[in-house]
């Protein structure tokens, strides 16, 4: 009987040990669960400023697009400089589009896949920086060169035509060192998403 006893006693610490391994393993997979819902609402907000940073960006160089239609009849700009400015505005909007192109409502069903999509984002995004500061850098010499054919009789002196250059030095910096900042700022927040999830994954 006492032997009997003992088995059952054997069988019913098994079956608690069971159940407490059980209830364990629930607990760490409902906590992981947490863990990664966590980790996409926090790259998936991150990825909506993104968007929202691009989507003030894009509405004020197209709102810029009137600005230099009305200064081609205002100043005498001529036709080409016109039309390369509308395509360069244009494209700068179409060009971030699809740099940041990238479904929220997705990011993080596959982590693995969201992080090759975000590195590759940040490539893309860097490239797209040298060509874009190569490209600014040609329209402003040939904004000067249009604004100082267009006033020639006005910037007849020496002084007045340095007071120009200065002028637009200035804004080549203020503009370079804004668009640098927005850069670096949408460069690190993709870091901050690619090391949550590689944090994510290294404690899975």
């Amino acid at each position: 009987m006492e032997t009997q006893n003992n088995i059952t006693n054997d069988f019913n610490e098994l079956d608690d040990l069971r159940q407490q391994i059980n209830a364990l393993k629930e607990k760490v997979n409902e906590q992981g669960h947490l863990n990664e819902e966590l980790v996409k609402k926090a790259i998936q907000g991150k990825m909506k400023g993104v968007h929202r940073t691009l989507l003030w960006l894009g509405i004020l160089a197209i709102a810029v697009i009137p600005l230099y239609i009305l200064m081609k009849y205002e100043d005498g700009f001529s036709w080409p400089f016109t039309i390369f400015t509308i395509i360069f505005l244009i494209g700068f909007v179409t060009i971030d589009y699809f740099i940041n192109r990238m479904d929220i409502s997705h990011m993080g069903d596959d982590m693995m896949e969201t992080a090759r999509k975000l590195t590759q984002m940040k490539k893309n995004r860097s490239r797209s920086q040298r060509i874009g500061i190569g490209v600014s850098l040609a329209w402003l010499a040939w904004f000067c060169y249009e604004f100082y054919m267009t006033h020639l009789e006005e910037l007849g002196n020496k002084t007045a035509l340095m007071a120009i250059i200065f002028m637009f030095g200035v804004g080549a910096v203020v503009g370079l060192a804004s668009s640098y900042y927005i850069y670096r700022k949408m460069q690190r927040t993709n870091d901050e998403m690619i090391d949550q999830i590689n944090t994510f994954m290294g404690e899975k």
